[in-house]
């Protein structure tokens, strides 16, 4: 069961990666912010609750586990940037060294517990010096419902030593993405998708081009495109010249 839930999940990259690639580096498939695998070259990175695996799919069609790296329980997402691991739990920021591929070591741990006194759902968006975390607190899922979601901004400068720069409350957070100096947030809750000015990274701005929509959850930044994936369908819009966003297509679930 796990060999071909591995396939199913590289077949999906591999679509992912022919219908929406544009500027990725090769086998970097371009994928929302809520994923629990990352591709890097002929290694793939997979999630479980409490354990990253890292397979060589150097043969697509027999992958084969290489190393098991074990965190705290409650890891929620993964993401690639600048030949870094950079992990959503529900309680921590991890940022994982992947020099030597084969076998990532985890560089820093950020309790958010203790630094800003979050806990829940976390996936993450790197730009530069800076990660962009949402935190989704759910009753009986990933928190408890009398915290606060929030969007958190860190600094990761120092990758060994992020350090929290801001909170912004937010309803019920979901995926998020950015483009220039503009970053997305799908913001179930508000039925939102919610846009920051980002020129400042330790002063976010809140513009007025946040789109209403019925229950955002993910979405991709492609170039020039946007998809938006909600509970019933995929939202196209043209993000060419931002703040300004246009909608111009969508596709039922």
């Amino acid at each position: 069961m796990k060999k071909l839930l591995l396939l199913l999940s590289l077949a999906i990259l591999g679509a992912c990666s022919k219908d929406f690639l544009s500027e990725s580096a090769p086998d970097q498939g371009v994928s929302g912010s809520i994923t629990r695998f990352a591709v890097n070259g002929n290694f793939m990175y997979v999630l479980n609750q409490n354990e990253v695996q890292t397979y060589d799919i150097t043969d697509r069609a027999n992958p084969v586990l290489r190393h098991r790296l074990t965190t705290d329980w409650g890891l929620e997402t993964i993401t690639f940037y600048d030949n870094t691991l950079f992990l959503g739990s529900t309680t921590a920021l991890y940022i994982l060294d992947i020099s030597n591929p084969a076998t990532p070591v985890i560089q820093a741990k950020s309790d958010r517990l203790s630094t800003v006194g979050f806990s829940g759902c976390d996936p993450v968006a790197v730009n530069g010096n800076y990660a962009y975390s949402t935190i989704k607190v759910i009753e009986n899922v990933c928190g408890i419902i009398s915290a606060e979601s929030a969007l958190i901004v860190y600094d990761v400068s120092d990758k060994s030593n992020p350090k929290v720069l801001d909170t912004y409350p937010m309803s019920i957070p979901n995926g998020l993405g950015y483009k220039d100096n503009y970053l997305f947030v799908c913001d179930e809750g508000s039925d939102m998708l919610v846009v920051y000015d980002i020129t400042n990274p330790a002063e976010l701005l809140l513009t007025p081009a946040s789109v209403p929509m019925t229950d955002p959850y993910d979405l991709i930044v492609d170039g020039q495109r946007m998809i938006v994936s909600t509970k019933t369908d995929f939202q196209i819009f043209d993000v060419s010249q931002l703040p300004q966003i246009r909608k111009i297509g969508a596709i039922g679930k």
